[in-house]
């Protein structure tokens, strides 16, 4: 493939980070004329520039030259879809950063700015060492990933009653004061949570 020809890129690699589904990307399909998806063994929370050799095993490994990263839990929306298309196909671009919007209980989170990870790119501009990064211009798109936590209150509380650490009452309000630097209440819910008070109080 020629790069620089527009509409020449109609071809995906999804390189994947824990169990990504098939649905979860499956409105690229209606711009793509094949789609990839490139299994690792890597945690979907995995820090990018730590785990390099197995991101570069991966992108050696794809079938086509741009490549996706997706992770666990994110979808690949219809708007971030023909974006992603459009920038492939029509820019001199090299790599796309991409930020990721939090949803709980079917509402974005407000926790501080993203300025979005290196998540498209054309592996043959790909640097291979230290932070995710690309020889030659890096854009960031528009449109957001999303990533789907808890579909309520309830079973954030439930999830932490099962797999969390007890804390003392001083170090969940010290835990909640440090990180509520918000107004929105879907946030303030989700921190009073997730430093172990209950749903319920």
């Amino acid at each position: 493939m020629n790069l620089e020809e527009p509409g020449a890129a109609t071809t995906l690699s999804i390189v994947s980070l824990g169990p990504v589904q098939p649905a979860s990307f499956e409105p690229l399909a209606a711009h793509l004329a094949r789609i990839e998806q490139v299994v690792t063994d890597l945690p979907a929370r995995a820090r990018l520039a730590d785990r390099r050799a197995e991101i570069n095993r991966a992108a050696d490994g794809a079938a086509n030259d741009w490549i996706l990263i997706l992770r666990e839990r994110e979808t690949v929306s219809t708007e971030l879809a023909a974006e992603i298309t459009a920038a492939i196909r029509g820019t001199g671009a090299r790599g796309f950063r991409i930020r990721v919007r939090v949803l709980y209980a079917g509402k974005p989170l407000r926790l501080g700015h993203d300025a979005g990870e290196l998540r498209l790119f054309h592996r043959r501009y790909l640097l291979r060492r230290g932070e995710m990064g690309v020889q030659g211009t890096v854009v960031r798109l528009r449109n957001a990933l999303e990533l789907r936590t808890f579909d309520s209150a309830a079973e954030h509380d439930s999830y932490l009653r099962a797999r969390g650490v007890p804390h003392s009452a001083l170090r969940r309000v010290l835990l909640f004061l440090r990180n509520a630097r918000t107004v929105d209440l879907n946030t303030l819910r989700y921190l009073w949570i997730e430093a172990g008070f209950d749903s319920a109080s």
